[in-house]
């Protein structure tokens, strides 16, 4: 299908959402490869139909607890992971389709200590290889599997409970000096390895230092915000905030379009101060100048900083500014695809009032639109239609965000 030239108008997104909707809605007619994940299973979908169902629609309420059953059927139990599998991708699910405090209650009280416990858990690893100077590896801490998106679950529903406190503590420590290195001393997230699989990476000889909303520190930084917005404070944690929003700051690079950043940053360039060219990257969530422009927008929406605002919605502008094949993204899915891109562009147009990143809605529409049809990701909610959905949905609705409020994008560190 070809893009439409003028855009998609926000009732051609609701058109677009509506018939994703109608394919996910029979959660035995979905053969996900794990039924409990939030990336690819029936939890990822429940957040389509539970973002629905607030909107008014009564029957997506019964839909999304229909996605909810099916993921805790299979026996076994749910088993304890990062926020993108088992059990919390359940809570997370369900905490989103309660529609009051006792919604979901023995559910929600029976899942959550082990999600208190895996978060805790990661929280100790992290701060025990810090301690003896082997750096921060970025499942410990990240988004998907680590410290990071655990404790925005906790966050969620258990803000009062002591392993929330214990990881916020361990995300602000992770902002500090790391323990002195054979190489220096560097940002406490420095990782001994390259990005992606964990390993030796002669690309980066002396380790890096991750940039990616997904596995990065912008999400430790966006959680820091999300939490300080809530009244949810522990010691240093505006220092933390400030410490890696002046550090993004530092590693913005520019071009002919404006503002951007790179993936990572090698250890030695950190330590040398030097900065080697780095192309423009991908404009996704996962990596990239979306996600980074994101987190830097909620730490100086926390703070009252409005330089980090500015700067994050300049970037966003710059990035949509360069051609569309510069953006390296794959598909129409939230994680490296146009869903991202246009979820981001759209919660950051809607709330610093943008006009300039709002008139560039409407053709990202239409490309997460006309994607629909090739969705060979499959259903899910982190590459598939029930994200890009999801992303349409934001576009259509208008309006800032919340920050009281919780909503499908928080399993993002959105918001």
């Amino acid at each position: 299908m070809t893009t439409r030239a003028a855009g998609l108008p926000k009732e051609g997104a609701r058109a677009a959402l509506d018939s994703v909707a109608a394919l996910l809605r029979n959660p035995t007619a979905l053969h996900p490869a794990r039924v409990d994940s939030l990336a690819v299973g029936h939890p990822g979908v429940s957040l389509l139909f539970a973002t629905l169902a607030a909107g008014g629609q009564d029957e997506a309420r019964r839909i999304a607890h229909a996605h909810l059953a099916a993921a805790i059927r299979p026996p076994g139990g749910l088993r304890a992971s990062g926020l993108y599998a088992g059990a919390a991708a359940v809570a997370f699910a369900a905490r989103l389709a309660a529609t009051g405090p006792d919604a979901y209650r023995s559910l929600l009280d029976a899942v959550t200590p082990g999600v208190a416990e895996a978060a805790v858990s990661r929280a100790r690893a992290l701060r025990t290889g810090r301690a003896r100077g082997a750096g921060a590896p970025s499942h410990l801490y990240d988004v998907v599997a680590g410290v990071t998106g655990l404790t925005r679950l906790l966050l969620a529903v258990d803000p009062q409970g002591p392993a929330l406190r214990e990881c916020l503590e361990t995300l602000v420590d992770l902002t500090q000096p790391a323990a002195p290195t054979a190489h220096g001393a560097l940002p406490g997230w420095w990782a001994p390895d390259g990005p992606g699989p964990q390993g030796p990476n002669p690309a980066f000889p002396h380790g890096h230092l991750n940039l990616g909303l997904a596995h990065g520190i912008p999400g430790p930084l966006a959680l820091l915000a999300l939490a300080h917005e809530q009244g949810v404070r522990v010691p240093g944690h505006d220092a933390a905030i400030e410490r890696v929003a002046h550090w993004l700051t530092g590693w913005a690079y520019e071009n002919a379009y404006g503002t951007y950043w790179p993936m990572s940053v090698r250890a030695e360039d950190e330590l040398s101060g030097e900065r080697p060219p780095h192309p423009p990257t991908r404009a996704a969530w996962c990596y990239g100048t979306p996600g980074v422009a994101r987190a830097l927008f909620l730490a100086g929406r926390a703070l009252g900083e409005e330089r980090w605002q500015e700067l994050a919605a300049g970037s966003l502008r710059a990035a949509l500014a360069r051609p569309a094949h510069t953006w390296a993204l794959e598909g129409t899915g939230l994680c490296h695809g146009t869903g991202g891109l246009l979820h981001i562009a759209a919660r950051m147009a809607y709330d610093a009032g943008d006009g300039e990143l709002a008139v560039q809605l409407p053709l990202l529409a239409a490309q997460v639109a006309d994607g629909l049809g090739e969705a060979a990701q499959g259903a899910g909610f982190l590459e598939g239609q029930a994200g890009a959905a999801l992303a349409l949905h934001t576009y259509a609705q208008g309006g800032p965000s919340d920050p009281e409020l919780l909503t499908w994008e928080a399993a993002l560190l959105l918001g």
